[in-house]
């Protein structure tokens, strides 16, 4: 009984420390979400050069996106001009780390190890980036052909509907692994005892090497995979281990790898895979050594600091559990209670492949809508299935075209 209500401690412990960096990440990300729009993005990132690539890598790190949410939009950049190699970068960059997994891993590691990661991330990025320039270039281009209308929300528009995206795009791409993460962490902390790494796997090199084969195919978000490596430098694990999850974690998994070879090609994906691979363990090696040079210190763990008053940590906890209780009860339990198949009432229903998280779910919709007639898209990402309603039949060649410019497959 002591055992279990240690976990229970341990959760809320981790919870309690994430809660209200998280929501200002979320509020950090609508405001990028507001002010930048992905014209901006696609305008500076056409050219197969270095400078597309290195703003490629630049422009990906804040972005609140995860491995699989990024494939949409690097697909979108790629069918509007963007290079390979910027291509690339952005899909490298951007799921490592964005301001709200940076102001967790500030509240749970500190602020050394959360610069360190952003580094890491943009280096990645960028040498990923510039060798598929190099030695991707014998690849034929893939492209979509472009019949389909679109439009681009304006800054109003998008101010008026930030709590939308920030409780179902945000939030909601993030919710399940974000739970299971602190779950995670809390077990790990309660399980393991104090330097357990240290005493049964004291080989840094070694532990690089295992949480990179841990973490290349699982699906993982930058959020959510703070916490765990948080728990674990806690056991003993080096900062350069953690480092390596932290960077291929988010960055890879085995449903998105499809995904990528799709948007770039076969030889660009090896690449991208071997420069994350490489690159993280380089990384997390140079960490190693200069927290070996300096101790531990510059490696700052939540439980032996407190940034925050306890109030301010408290209400952040209560906000997120708010949301979270509405995102459960909105999205899971109340269509579960109208045990009603709205999908089967619709004219039209395809399978839809890749689709992970509400990401996913907004780019299949707004790739359906950008089809004139198309009318009550729905998305069920149990079912991975799509429904709408069409006006003109012939348009679902459009409808299928649309859904694969938006990095899917579809049947």
């Amino acid at each position: 009984m002591n055992f279990i209500w240690q976990i229970f401690k341990e959760i809320f412990v981790f919870y309690n420390e994430v809660a209200v960096y998280l929501i200002f990440g979320f509020l950090v990300a609508a405001a990028l979400h507001i002010l930048f729009p992905e014209s901006l993005v696609r305008n500076h990132l056409g050219k197969d050069s270095f400078g597309s690539v290195f703003k490629s890598s630049l422009f990906g790190i804040p972005l609140p996106l995860c491995s699989c949410g990024v494939v949409p939009v690097a697909t979108s950049l790629k069918n509007s001009g963007a290079s390979r190699g910027a291509t690339i970068s952005f899909i490298v960059s951007t799921p490592q780390v964005g301001a709200d997994s940076f102001l967790i891993t500030y509240s749970l590691i500190g602020w050394f190890f959360g610069v360190f990661r952003i580094v890491s991330s943009f280096l990645t990025a960028l040498a990923a980036g510039i060798f598929v320039n190099i030695f991707g270039k014998d690849q034929s281009p893939v492209w979509f052909p472009m019949d389909v209308e679109s439009r681009e929300a304006s800054m109003i528009e998008k101010l008026k509907h930030s709590p939308a995206y920030i409780e179902y795009s945000l939030l909601g791409s993030l919710a399940n692994s974000l739970v299971l993460g602190i779950i995670l962490a809390g077990i790990i902390s309660a399980l393991l005892p104090d330097n357990f790494f240290e005493r049964y796997l004291s080989s840094d090199f070694l532990s690089m090497l295992l949480m990179l084969l841990v973490a290349v195919p699982m699906y993982v978000c930058a959020s959510s995979s703070t916490p765990i490596a948080a728990s674990l430098i806690m056991k003993g694990m080096s900062p350069g281990a953690a480092l390596v999850f932290l960077l291929a974690g988010p960055a890879t998994n085995a449903m998105g790898i499809s995904a990528v070879i799709k948007v770039v090609g076969r030889k660009s994906t090896l690449i991208y895979l071997g420069l994350i691979a490489g690159g993280s363990v380089i990384m997390g090696y140079l960490l190693n050594l200069i927290t070996g040079f300096y101790g531990k210190t510059p490696v700052i763990i939540s439980h032996q600091h407190d940034m925050l008053p306890g109030w301010l940590k408290i209400s952040g906890s209560v906000m997120l559990t708010a949301m979270l209780a509405w995102y459960y009860t909105d999205q899971k339990l109340i269509p579960l209670l109208k045990k009603k198949d709205q999908v089967m009432e619709k004219d039209n229903l395809l399978n839809v492949s890749g689709m992970n998280c509400m990401h996913c779910s907004s780019s299949v919709t707004k790739a359906v809508e950008s089809v004139k007639g198309t009318s009550e898209v729905s998305v069920s990402l149990d079912n991975g299935t799509v429904s709408f309603n069409l006006e003109d039949s012939n348009r679902l060649g459009q409808v299928k075209t649309a859904i694969a410019m938006a990095g899917f497959s579809v049947e």
